[in-house]
């Protein structure tokens, strides 16, 4: 499992490396230019497992790495979970990232070169807590959405993939409105659900956190199941 976790990561790390670099910059950006590091943080928390869904499945398709892989004295169950692995603590640390730098330029901005109202905009948002549950709630929500695409990717590759989930995403869309008129209330049930994540903030974020873990364990095993089948 180490070894399968490892040769994945070291073929990416360059990847990974400058793509941190651009995320960190474009996250901050969109931060300062919205006067919000509540939405930088939540911004780049939320794009990067997708981000990085892509960045360790585009190496699949490249130079017959696929293959070569396949070769090594590691299960395709080891591959697999390696895979979810990257892909998680890798979003992690970036979620980490984005929240250490969320609470530097709050903290620090009545030092910089801004106007007194971004300013004041900025560093009223000062408040480590609200900030890392505004990152981990879009880290959940997108980490379930990478979990519904990963076995997708890892059965018949990236590019079919990128065809064919999200016409399945949008299909899922006409049918939630029909379900919803087909059950009103439902709708006031999402309105209580909104209320009591906005009273209890840390208990939402924990159970974001724990349902979209729930999500992307059950799609390793499926996975897991569908590539065992995958001819190479």
């Amino acid at each position: 499992m180490k070894a399968a976790f490892l040769s994945e990561f070291l073929t990416a790390r360059n990847v990974l490396s400058q793509s941190a670099v651009i995320y960190v910059v474009v996250a901050a950006v969109l931060g300062i230019s919205m006067q919000s590091v509540v939405a930088l943080v939540a911004a780049i928390s939320a794009m990067t497992p997708f981000l990085m869904l892509f960045t360790f499945c585009a190496y699949d398709s490249m130079n017959g790495w696929e293959r070569f892989r396949a070769t090594l004295p590691i299960s395709r169950c080891e591959l697999v979970v390696s895979r979810y692995a990257n892909v998680l603590l890798s979003s992690v640390v970036m979620f980490l990232l984005g929240w250490a730098l969320a609470c530097l330029i709050s903290g620090m901005a009545p030092l910089l070169p801004l106007e007194e109202g971004m300013r004041a905009s900025l560093s009223s948002e000062f408040d480590p807590g609200l900030l890392a549950i505004a990152g981990l709630m879009g880290l959940s929500l997108m980490t379930a959405v990478v979990a519904l695409f990963l076995p997708f990717a890892l059965r018949y590759g990236l590019t079919k993939a990128m065809r064919v989930v999200p016409v399945v995403m949008v299909m899922l869309i006409p049918v939630s409105i029909a379900l919803m008129k087909q059950f009103p209330s439902g709708a006031d049930v999402l309105v209580r659900i909104g209320g009591w994540l906005d009273a209890n903030l840390v208990a939402g974020g924990a159970a974001f956190a724990a349902a979209a873990l729930v999500v992307y364990a059950a799609s390793c095993c499926v996975a897991v199941s569908v590539y065992r089948g995958k001819e190479l």
